[in-house]
């Protein structure tokens, strides 16, 4: 006699007209399937599942399978018996294996009911699976309750054991308290941007506001609610509550929301410190937060830098790789360079929306107002010495030509040209005696005022 949740199944399956004999619809190949699994939140607990299961993969002959909230499997490891019995049913990563797709079997089941359960032998609905026992429960995102997949474990009922279903169930809560502490971690990262931006921000009432809505932090406490949707990911927006605000984009899906200030007051502009001359890895910091940008992603922030009113896709490509080189060469580095910086890179054209503050501005600067002492002191040696960018490469020869020149009309090329042209060894920079040049994100160059 089957047990009752196993009859409602069953009824489910009759009325979406499920055939007994049909294989898992192959909704997505083994590429995109991995392709989704890695963007997908369930990807941070593979670990967690393929370490905790894994004896029972080996030593139980069981299969271990991951689906999202769809019921689609992201991911499958197991033993090769049932890794090779999977191919009939077609329960491999790519494949539907819903209630409505394939009948009754405790993957598809779990997330129909939304809780844990284990199924045997011929209590599947299709008779592709009569020889299987599984197990499957539910995972759910712990701050909000959402549903995002379920983990299952399957075997041939002559191995089936009645801890299974419990060893599933564990691990499903493994995986969320895990999920639970990496969001932590995450909000505490996020909030850690907010303070070091609010520390040029003056007074005006800002939130920090993840992806998925939750206000994290806000200054005035409780101005905007516990959470908000966001009509917009950046720029100008109106709130649910009707005031006009202004969202900027801070990275890893989160943003800060100004409320637009009395008339007379502007929002808080972003600032961005670069320090890129000489040998040593160069420096990023955004709003004080020093970031940690890969070689590439520092030129394209030091090219922004010297073009501030902005590039095209295709000059900003042909500035980095050089003659030939295609928009899409770079829209994919512009993508992931954002992540980290958020809307400090703006498009349309592509340029620095901040306050940029750079050494190598610096330099220009002081050589332009003739103030050659202060040139030496900022100068730290050749800017990204490594790099090949063609405009780096070009701006690099300009401004160590422009030192050299100014040095030779004042009849001093001898030792301090030397200094100049080799640079001070990593760490023995001074603090310039000067305000640092700043360049506005798109308008104009002028000098920073002194604090």
């Amino acid at each position: 006699m089957l047990r009752p949740v196993i009859v409602r199944s069953w009824e489910r399956c009759l009325a979406a007209g499920v055939d007994l004999d049909r294989r898992a619809p192959r909704v997505l190949d083994e590429a995109e399937a991995a392709t989704r699994l890695a963007a997908h939140p369930l990807a941070e607990v593979v670990p967690i599942l393929s370490g905790s299961l894994g004896a029972a993969t080996t030593e139980a002959r069981h299969l271990i399978v991951l689906s999202d909230a769809d019921g689609v499997l992201l991911w499958a490891e197991g033993h090769p018996s049932m890794l090779e019995a999977a191919i009939a049913p077609r329960f491999l990563p790519g494949s539907l294996c819903t209630e409505a797709a394939v009948g009754t079997n405790a993957l598809g089941t779990a997330l129909a009911l939304d809780h844990a359960i284990q199924v045997f032998s011929a209590e599947h609905f299709s008779r592709l699976l009569h020889g299987w026992a599984s197990a499957a429960a539910p995972i759910h995102e712990p701050a909000t309750g959402e549903l995002l997949g379920a983990v299952g474990l399957s075997c041939s009922f002559r191995h089936a054991h009645p801890h299974s279903l419990a060893l599933v169930t564990a691990v499903a809560r493994a995986a969320e308290v895990h999920l639970a502490r990496e969001r932590e971690r995450g909000d505490a990262g996020l909030a850690a941007r907010y303070v070091d931006r609010l520390a040029s921000a003056g007074r005006c009432p800002s939130a920090l506001v993840a992806g998925d809505g939750r206000v994290l932090a806000a200054s005035p406490r409780g101005w905007l609610g516990e959470r908000v949707d966001l009509p917009a990911p950046e720029g100008y927006v109106t709130l649910p509550g009707g005031d006009r605000a202004v969202v900027e984009s801070i990275g890893d899906g989160a943003s800060i929301v100004w409320r637009v200030p009395a008339r007379g007051r502007r929002v808080p502009r972003r600032v961005v410190r670069i320090r890129a001359l000489g040998g040593a890895p160069p420096t990023v910091l955004v709003d004080g937060r020093r970031l940690a940008l890969s070689p590439r992603h520092a030129e394209l922030l030091v090219i922004l830098a010297l073009r501030p009113d902005g590039l095209s896709a295709g000059a900003l490509a042909r500035a980095l790789h050089g003659p030939g080189a295609k928009a899409v060469t770079v829209r994919a580095e512009l993508a992931r360079l954002r992540r980290s910086v958020g809307d400090v890179v703006a498009a349309q054209p592509y340029r620095l929306a901040a306050d940029v503050r750079a050494d190598f501005l610096a330099v220009e600067h002081a050589l332009r107002r003739g103030a050659l002492d202060a040139a030496i002191a900022l100068y730290a040696g050749p800017l990204l010495p490594s790099s090949r960018a063609p405009a780096i490469v070009a701006a690099r020869a300009r401004l160590q030509g422009t030192l050299d020149g100014a040095l030779r009309r004042n009849g001093e090329l001898g030792a301090r040209a030397r200094h100049a042209a080799v640079g001070r060894p990593a760490g023995a920079r001074r603090r310039p005696r000067t305000a640092p040049w700043t360049a506005r994100g798109s308008r104009g160059r002028r000098p920073a005022r002194r604090a």
